[in-house]
């Protein structure tokens, strides 16, 4: 029987091939929508997250910081700093604001801002700003902060702020809060005073000044703070002396020689041994303080602060070599 072997079956192919034809931008969209879809994840989920990832890594470290023209309300604000960070793609920094906090306040408190320019985002990032008229947002923890600043030898500052992040024509938020750490005062230990002339008679100034004296104050720390005229109540151990002040008083890092202009209560001047203490070496003096002045004005954050840590002391004729301030800058520390 001659039979014939039937024909290869063909999958549908003539089918598949019609359906192609007649749908072929039914494929086209969903390529380009995948395509689309992964693009939009690069853009709206891998980059903003390498942003972040990057700010989060970053490192801060103040290199100076001045506080001048101080007011009940506000300052004169300066900030030298350096951000350390790696930075993966090229951008820029909008333009920002600092907001500072205490970190050991639960409520991150924003005590004062600092408006910082666009910026080049680098691996080394110099932030500088100079003269900002700044206003004290919060007096309670403006206080502490001085306080802080003044009386410890170390302590931490949180800086936080919101940028806004250009990679190309894109813009993307992100969050920086750091936590630096400082170097304050440290209660201004190592005080030394020298060089006392005791003023007689005619001499004695329109002011009432009857003792002058040099003095060296240490600043061991990268602040600059001016105070003004500062007044303090000094004594001998139980002795009470009087009261001397420091006029137009700018402490800066290192070591700072200022004048003082001492008033003597008039009966402890009048005794022959008074002077003869006065020559004698390694004299231990209190000094309470007592008020600071500046344009007239009394800066309660800063009396404040001084009248709380106080007493603080000094040496009379120093045997030794005085208390070397150095203004080291604060070291890093990434919250």
């Amino acid at each position: 029987m001659n039979m014939k072997k039937p024909a290869p079956f063909r999958r549908g192919s003539g089918s598949f091939k019609h359906h192609c034809a007649r749908r072929w931008w039914v494929y086209v969209i969903g390529f380009a929508v995948i395509n689309v879809s992964i693009i939009l994840g690069v853009i709206y989920g891998i980059i903003p997250s390498i942003a972040q990832n990057a700010v989060n890594s970053a490192g801060v470290r103040a290199d100076g910081i001045a506080i001048t023209n101080p007011t009940v309300d506000r300052i004169t604000l300066s900030m030298n700093s350096t951000v350390f960070a790696r930075v993966p793609v090229a951008a820029r920094f909008d333009n920002q604001t600092f907001e500072m906090y205490l970190p050991q306040d639960a409520n991150k408190t924003t005590f004062m801002t600092l408006g910082v320019g666009e910026l080049q985002a680098q691996n080394t990032m110099v932030i500088n700003v100079t003269g900002a008229d700044t206003k004290i947002l919060n007096a309670t923890v403006y206080q502490q902060f001085s306080k802080d600043v003044l009386s410890r030898s170390n302590f931490t500052l949180g800086i936080k702020s919101r940028p806004m992040l250009k990679v190309g024509a894109m813009k993307y938020p992100v969050q920086f809060d750091k936590t630096i750490q400082l170097k304050g005062f440290n209660g201004l230990k190592g005080i030394t005073i020298t060089n006392p002339v005791v003023l007689n008679g005619s001499n004695v100034m329109a002011d009432g000044t009857n003792l002058l004296t040099d003095a060296v104050i240490p600043n061991p720390s990268s602040f600059t703070m001016q105070i003004g005229d500062l007044t303090t109540n000094i004594a001998i151990e139980s002795l009470d002396l009087g009261f001397s002040v420091i006029k137009n008083l700018t402490l800066y890092p290192g070591n700072n020689p200022v004048k003082i202009f001492n008033h003597i209560n008039a009966g402890l001047m009048a005794l022959p041994t008074f002077s003869s203490i006065l020559s004698q070496p390694n004299i231990n003096i209190t000094l309470k303080m007592n008020s600071t002045v500046f344009g007239g004005q009394h800066v309660t954050w800063l009396e404040t602060p001084l009248r709380e840590t106080s007493p603080f002391y000094a040496i009379m004729n120093p045997t030794s070599a005085p208390a070397v301030g150095s203004a080291t800058a604060g070291e890093l520390s990434v919250a």
